[in-house]
């Protein structure tokens, strides 16, 4: 069972193709490193993986059946800003519930502080509103998580944190992680194996 693109292709501007003719594949488990220069068509992928938004060229399928708008639980994507994700007029607790209501063994694991729970995003560092992002990506039914640039932003300690947490929580459960990133070395480290849009994608796409 997997997470499987098939001939992904897709633009903003008519036939200027950000890639083409893509297949891409993650397992139950795996973690994948997808890299990319700026402007590579990495976020995109990342939607279109999620099912937020449709390729403009073939499809993608979660178990070998066809994505379908309404399907929350199964993949989830985490964004590099964290406070572009998360409605400014809730308190935190509300955000989390919004998905589930997480034990307070996972809320500790990744450092969040109950006060925390009653404070709005503004209260918050970029730091701490990503913890609870990544906390509320972790829905008992999530299959697959894609990651899109999600450490960029944060300083090592809580880089380190975030990364060991997560992927130790997704290797328990089985969750294939699509870690998306334009750090060679960070993908380098934390991933079972690597494809490259700039090479996989862009020059297909041409």
């Amino acid at each position: 069972m997997a997470l499987r693109g098939t001939n992904l292709g897709f633009y903003y501007n008519k036939n200027e193709w950000l890639f083409r003719n893509l297949n891409i594949e993650l397992s139950y488990g795996e973690i994948l490193g997808i890299s990319g220069y700026s402007g590579s068509g990495k976020t995109s992928l990342s939607r279109i993986l999620a099912n937020y938004i449709e390729p403009i060229e073939g499809f993608v399928e979660i178990d070998e059946k066809r994505a379908a708008k309404g399907e929350a639980h199964p993949i989830q994507l985490i964004y590099q800003h964290p406070e572009k994700a998360i409605n400014p007029k809730w308190k935190m607790k509300e955000v989390l519930e919004e998905s589930y209501e997480p034990d307070d063994a996972i809320l500790e694991r990744f450092g969040i502080r109950k006060e925390w729970l009653s404070r709005y995003p503004i209260e918050l560092s970029g730091g701490e509103l990503q913890r609870f992002c990544i906390v509320r990506a972790l829905h008992p039914n999530t299959k697959y998580i894609i990651a899109d640039e999600i450490s960029t932003m944060l300083d090592a300690v809580t880089q380190t944190v975030i990364w060991r947490e997560l992927l130790d929580i997704c290797k328990e459960r089985k969750i294939g992680v699509a870690i998306i990133s334009h750090e060679a070395a960070l993908i380098s480290r934390l991933c079972d194996r690597i494809i490259s849009l700039d090479v996989s994608a862009k020059k297909i796409g041409a």
